[in-house]
């Protein structure tokens, strides 16, 4: 059964929020949230008023600012649902207006890029998300993967730094494999192949431990995190269920409503295969992560439990809309 993510200790989060990285399938969960509190906030405030004022009230509490390169809704829909969207890059010289917690989304390496529109807003509060990549592709055989680990590690390092230096409290949290079943490209990915080709492909025994991470609880982790003072300058958040990679494709089988055929490939034969895949682009990083199919990816979340109260579901894939996500990975 499904559980609805604990935040603890949220205090204002749904107050003149940034997000940065607002068009992703994370930044969509936090803006729901967010979105959430400000309706709530703004029925309190209404309680009082008649029904003709509520409209009134709503635009009275604090607005809610989304950022991203992408495409977003137009400035009317926005606005009406209580969100102003802007279009990256921002000129910080041209901003006026106070936005003391940000919660940064997209990619960590590209949060340097906004540090002066941060200052602008006057920042005082910083979520950032980095993710466990930094530690599992750290000593891959994929020279790509060990790229993004010491990139991961360098943005940290540059986000703290840079918070530390003007006065933000700044806190990072590292997700393990993020899904929503649509949008991302672990559980949606493997959604995709297997109803396209009917299988799924393993290498070996496939025994290496995940634990699947929704997005709606990395979003609820963030607006927990940026409710709290007092923090470390980094956590690791991880799904609420660990399991076998091979468990995780048959619940995926099962989601679609189709029976599991799992295509076991000898590890032997993956490993023997590696030497080659690396001399050729995109496969070494295909091959390295069919090798780690047996290895544990696993991370303990018990400090961010502790600190701002994370309480991530099980593995929970949306079984009442299988239609319509399948259609979603089909396009």
């Amino acid at each position: 059964m499904h559980r609805e993510p604990h935040t603890a200790r949220n205090s204002g989060a749904a107050a003149a929020a940034g997000v940065l990285g607002a068009t992703s399938f994370v930044g969509q969960s936090v803006l729901a949230r967010l979105q959430s509190s400000l309706h709530q906030a703004s029925r309190l405030q209404a309680s009082a008023l008649d029904e003709s004022a509520a409209t009134t009230a709503a635009s009275a509490v604090s607005p809610l600012f989304a950022f991203s390169r992408q495409a977003s809704p137009t400035a009317a829909t926005g606005a009406a649902a209580g969100i102003h969207w802007q279009h990256l890059p921002v000129s910080p010289g041209a901003w006026h207006t106070s936005i003391p917690h940000w919660i940064a989304v997209c990619p960590l390496w590209a949060v340097p890029e906004h540090f002066a529109l941060l200052q602008a807003a006057g920042a005082r509060r910083l979520v950032a998300l980095s993710s466990t990549s930094r530690f599992t592709k750290r000593d891959s055989a994929a020279a790509a993967d060990r790229a993004i680990a010491a990139r991961l590690a360098a943005a940290e390092d540059e986000v703290l730094d840079w918070a530390r230096a003007h006065g933000i409290a700044a806190t990072i949290l590292r997700p393990t494999l993020i899904y929503d079943g649509i949008h991302d490209r672990n559980v949606a990915a493997i959604a995709g192949f297997i109803r396209r080709f009917g299988f799924a492909p393993l290498a070996g025994a496939a025994t290496g431990l995940r634990q699947p991470l929704h997005a709606d609880d990395v979003a609820a982790a963030c607006l927990a995190a940026i409710g709290c003072d007092g923090l470390r300058d980094a956590y690791e958040i991880s799904g609420g269920e660990t399991l076998p990679y091979h468990e995780m494709v048959r619940r995926i089988f099962a989601w679609l409503g189709r029976p599991p055929r799992l295509a076991r490939i000898p590890l032997p034969l993956v490993r023997a295969a590696l030497p080659v895949a690396n001399l050729l682009p995109g496969l070494a990083s295909m091959a390295t992560m069919a090798v780690r199919m047996n290895e544990d990816l696993v991370f303990d979340h018990g400090a961010a439990a502790r600190d701002f109260g994370f309480q991530p579901r099980s593995f929970t894939l949306p079984l009442g809309h299988v239609s319509d996500h399948a259609a979603s990975i089909a396009r």
